[in-house]
């Protein structure tokens, strides 16, 4: 009988297996990027902070923040297809870069900024490639504008074979699976490194409060998704019961407070978490209310 695992594109395992074993940190990054490991001097873990074990604590981002030999490094893993998802990962790599700058130094100090996301869905519908590299390039002669922009995506549900010789899909192939005889099949593929990170799953596994961190960390995305939907349907379904007799504008407000609140009620979340999940800035919200205090 297959012994139950914990999945590692649960991104708070995800963040766990990487945080707590450094040279396997260490191994994927080199593999990922196509680094040769003895030429990677350091990796520094710049927020190791994992996220409270109970329903109750504060969730925050379950990214990794990386400083690569002197290049910054955000890892992030996403089983939730996201709308905004492009313009959200786009202000996040913006965010990274703009903060390397300290005050005083000159332009020219600003760090290589690379962004790897990993993906448990379809984002580029038109590509049969699961890797991704988006760079800043001239659109004609796609000369590199600066070498300081890159963006990797890497798509799991593309990746069909095991390839013994690509780290690269054996990472991929080990991030993803959900069964034991799925890890064993990388373990067997993937040689001394992926026996040992696959161990590590196992030693996860057994541990219950990891389990329950898994369990909790599942339900969480589960009523997050949830939440979204009964958010915009009774948005929708107030917005067209009041559609006649109010001003546009008016019922969109009406509609942004509603899925605010909805949100809010079902998540339990604070008021400026719940207006990032839902991408409204805060003067967009109170010009909402202002809007339907008048």
């Amino acid at each position: 009988m297959s012994r139950e695992i914990v999945s590692v594109k649960i991104d708070v395992i995800f963040k766990k297996f990487f945080t707590e074993h450094e040279d396997m940190l260490h191994a994927f990054i080199s593999d990922i990027l196509e680094i040769p490991s003895e030429s990677i001097r350091k990796i520094e873990i710049c927020n190791p902070e994992m996220p409270p074990e109970t329903e109750e604590g504060k969730f925050s981002r379950l990214d990794l923040a990386l400083d690569v030999d002197g290049m910054a490094v955000d890892v992030e893993i996403q089983i939730n297809k996201q709308d905004d998802f492009r313009d959200r990962t786009l202000f996040y790599w913006a965010k990274l870069y703009t903060s390397s700058l300290q005050k005083g130094q000159m332009y020219q100090n600003l760090k290589k900024t690379i962004a790897i996301n990993i993906l448990d869905y379809t984002l580029f519908e038109n590509r049969e490639q699961y890797h991704t590299e988006v760079v800043a390039a001239l659109k004609d002669t796609h000369e590199i504008f600066s070498d300081k922009f890159s963006m990797h995506f890497f798509e799991m549900g593309k990746v069909k074979n095991i390839q013994p010789n690509d780290r690269k899909t054996l990472w991929m192939q080990f991030i993803k699976a959900d069964t034991e005889e799925e890890l064993e099949q990388v373990k067997e593929a993937g040689g001394d490194l992926m026996e040992k990170a696959v161990q590590i799953v196992y030693d996860m596994s057994a541990d219950g409060k990891t389990r329950e961190l898994a369990r909790w960390r599942e339900k969480s995305m589960l009523d997050m998704r949830s939440s979204l939907y009964a958010a915009e349907t009774k948005g929708h379904e107030r917005g067209k019961a009041e559609g006649i007799g109010i001003g546009r504008a008016e019922g969109e407000a009406r509609k942004l407070i509603d899925n605010v609140k909805t949100l809010m009620e079902t998540t339990q979340r604070p008021l400026e978490e719940v207006l990032q999940m839902l991408r409204i800035s805060q003067s967009e919200y109170d010009q909402s209310l202002a809007l339907l205090n008048q």
